[in-house]
């Protein structure tokens, strides 16, 4: 249904919730529920005030040039796995996953997996902006409220490192030994940097502050709070046609145009960094290469983000029949680029060295629909704890890593962040 008038969101609501509920089908996970859609435009001065101001939870924001901008409240089907579909249509379900299996408390009640139909949907289009209501039962009763106030935070307390630089220069020594040994390829360290603030912290005044093309937010409830701007693309699917992306190698970016040509040229022609990305290349070819029909790699390029710059190399194909978004999660993540090489081996490094969970830090982050999907790394992000601001950055270790080099690596990757607080 759609409606040419504008009015104040509650009125809006109000006569879409008064709609006759006429459902269509809709299969997911093997179970037929009855489904039904209503949009209208609307006008919203900023999204993310308004999204500050909700009561109603999980809510997420999405924001990438290809999907546009999604902003959803509320929860009309969850589910705490990636769903599966038979209906060739259908909406989005926004979530995403741990990067492992917990063994501390570091997350609190934050869902180790999730993904929810958002129950309303605030989605800007290049047509225009329109409220979207996603309804599988009859009765509803629902309130919006006015736009909040976004405060940026100005007095910190105090900043903890976990782990602290002679911890970290300890561990990177440790994994280059392993490499010599020929234990493993590469390496990702993270590292949880928590900074305290006299007064809770305001989420989306800090992913409104952030800069970049893929802004997201997941939020299922009032205590905590993750954010990010990822330069990463796990993949990209539209119906049986995927592209997924190589990211590895870090420079910060130049003060000056000139300056920033001389650090992407030491990026390019520097072996370290070609052999980490060589690594992370490698393996995304070997594990989407069964998976598709044929699989077409694109030339290395330089992606420049407003902080750092990578190397970047995407693949394209097309998929093999039957093959699910289950399949191409369980089969990319973890990439090399933020856990390592070999996985295994990987893992087991993290798991002993790291004193936090990942969560959903550098995990499978995104949305999926029969015809399409998207999911993002979920790096350049951090967990918002009403004072707390846990920012999570990753650096991969190989030969020729230097652990002061690698920890400078790590400041830049969080550099937008403090450039605020």
């Amino acid at each position: 249904m759609r409606n040419r008038l504008i009015t104040p969101p509650n009125e809006i609501l109000a006569a879409l919730l008064k709609t006759p509920f006429k459902p269509e089908p809709f299969v997911v996970n093997g179970q037929e529920i009855p489904y039904m859609r209503l949009e209208i435009p609307i006008e919203i001065d900023d999204i993310f005030a308004f999204l500050e101001a909700q009561t109603l939870y999980p809510k997420v924001y999405w924001e990438n040039p290809e999907d546009g901008i999604v902003a959803g409240i509320g929860s009309a089907l969850q589910l705490d796995h990636l769903p599966t579909f038979e209906s060739r249509e259908g909406p989005r379900f926004f979530g995403g996953s741990d990067f492992m299996k917990r063994s501390r408390n570091t997350w609190g009640n934050f869902p180790e997996s999730a993904y929810f139909l958002p129950l309303i949907q605030i989605e800007k289009r290049e047509c225009g902006t329109f409220l979207c209501l996603n309804r599988i039962q009859e009765n509803l009763d629902l309130h919006l409220m006015e736009e909040g106030l976004l405060k940026i935070p100005t007095t910190m307390i105090s900043r903890l490192d976990s782990p602290s630089f002679p911890v970290w220069e300890r561990e990177v020594n440790e994994v280059l030994q392993g490499i010599r040994r020929e234990d493993y390829l590469k390496i990702v360290l993270a590292r949880l940097t928590q900074f305290e603030f006299e007064e809770p912290l305001s989420p989306y005044a800090i992913l409104k502050n952030l800069e970049g093309k893929n802004r997201f937010s997941f939020q299922f409830s009032s205590e905590a709070t993750f954010i990010g701007v990822s330069p990463e693309t796990l993949y990209r699917r539209k119906k049986t046609r995927i592209e997924s992306a190589a990211v590895a190698g870090t420079r910060p970016r130049g003060e000056t145009e000139a300056q920033d040509q001389i650090l992407m040229n030491d990026l390019i022609n520097n072996p370290k960094e070609q052999h980490e990305f060589q690594v992370v290349k490698n393996r995304i070819y070997e594990t989407l290469s069964p998976l598709c029909e044929n699989l077409e790699i694109q030339d290395q390029k330089v992606l420049k983000t407003p902080t750092v710059q990578h190397l970047y190399h995407t693949f394209q194909g097309t998929l093999k029949e039957g093959i699910q978004d289950t399949a191409l999660i369980e089969a990319l993540h973890p990439t090399p680029a933020v856990g390592g090489s070999p996985t295994k081996e990987a893992f087991n490094e993290i798991r002993q060295r790291e004193q936090f969970d990942r969560g959903w830090y550098a995990a499978p982050i995104g949305w999926v629909s029969p015809l399409e999907a998207h999911h993002l790394v979920g790096i350049r992000s951090a967990l918002i704890e009403k004072k707390l601001l846990r920012l999570f950055a990753g650096t991969g270790i190989v030969l020729g890593s230097i652990p002061s080099k690698e920890w400078d690596e790590l400041e830049h990757k969080i550099k937008q962040y403090k450039a605020f607080l």
